[in-house]
């Protein structure tokens, strides 16, 4: 008797679970060789050393209110952008948009892409729009979260009047005007030509057609959201008893938010303690600036992955329907 032959789509289905396993253990082996490089350079024993219960209870009640005031934030911004939408989709209210911004934190702690992604098939599956229109709307809000944070980091070196940290400000100026150029692009009252197919596409939809009102709200909604993670930096120096010049610290903190929100390590681990040590040498000894780049990153995990598990349901129940729709035994 000859053996069943395998399904025409096992090797696949095979390979392709594979791809997805590769790509969700990446970022933690990442980040695990990002620490161990920098155990290495720093003794944890001595960084540890700094941390006792007075710092973490001074540093607690700045990371909640950051945590509240952050999601509203976010919350605002999903609902604007919703209800400028043109098509006949559902806008967000405040709750619900700050639910299923809630949901996708545990995405997020694996990387800024995955999360936005989870964000647009939510605001897909709530709205009613399609998912190219919806995934438009985030990216609009991460497009104007790239540039708050290049103006974050052209003030803060403007102000230090020098070059820091390898940030020129040429580059920087170079970069802000490509996305201002990138608007004008999507928005000219006139035909492109070839081009045109492409400023067509529904996924920019959002930024070729909502008023400009709405984008200097929501741009600013956005450098306020920055803002909040510069105050949790200073509370956090100030946990320490470390004191820090503003300008310093604004420079450090949008730099550092570059660097964390690459989509290389899970939740910013490794890439996050590199870059504090790196940016606020001086300001303290090596192991207290690890400590406190350990404090910061354990803290917003922590917070973030108990609010994404508050919510996941929110997230499960979204795909469950999603799926149920799709199947053609319902």
């Amino acid at each position: 008797m000859s053996s069943p032959e395998p399904a025409p789509n096992a090797g696949g289905t095979s390979r392709g679970r594979e791809r997805r396993i590769l790509r969700t253990a990446a970022p933690f082996a990442v980040s695990l060789i990002l620490l161990v490089y920098v155990f290495a350079r720093i003794d944890l024993h001595s960084a540890l050393g700094y941390l006792n219960g007075r710092v973490l209870l001074r540093f607690l009640g700045p990371l909640l209110l950051f945590n509240v005031a952050t999601l509203a934030i976010e919350a605002r911004c999903l609902h604007r952008v919703t209800v400028s939408n043109p098509d006949d989709a559902r806008p967000l209210g405040h709750a619900t948009a700050a639910r299923i911004k809630a949901a996708c934190y545990l995405l997020g702690l694996l990387n800024y892409a995955l999360g936005a992604a989870g964000l647009s098939m939510l605001v897909q599956r709530r709205t009613g729009a399609s998912l190219a229109a919806a995934a438009g709307m985030v990216f609009l809000i991460s497009l104007l979260d790239i540039g708050s944070v290049l103006v974050w980091v052209t003030t803060g070196a403007i102000l230090l009047q020098t070059d820091a940290f390898g940030v020129r400000l040429g580059t920087l100026a170079a970069m802000i005007g490509a996305i201002v150029l990138g608007f004008v692009f999507l928005r000219l009252p006139i035909s492109m030509g070839p081009l045109e197919v492409v400023r067509q596409l529904p996924v920019f939809r959002a930024p070729r057609t909502v008023g400009i009102p709405l984008l200097l709200e929501i741009g600013l909604l956005r450098l306020l959201f920055v803002g909040c993670f510069v105050a949790l930096v200073a509370a956090l120096f100030w946990s320490f008893g470390i004191d820090v010049a503003f300008t310093r610290l604004a420079l450090g903190v949008g730099v550092m938010l570059i660097v964390s929100a690459l989509p290389i390590a899970a939740g910013g681990l490794g890439t996050g303690q590199i870059a504090f040590v790196e940016l606020f040498s001086g300001v303290a000894p090596d192991p207290q600036l690890l400590s406190g780049s350990i404090l910061l990153s354990i803290g917003m995990i922590a917070v973030r992955a108990v609010v994404g598990l508050g919510f996941a349901s929110e997230f499960t129940r979204e795909a469950l329907t999603a799926a149920r729709a799709e199947s053609p035994l319902t």
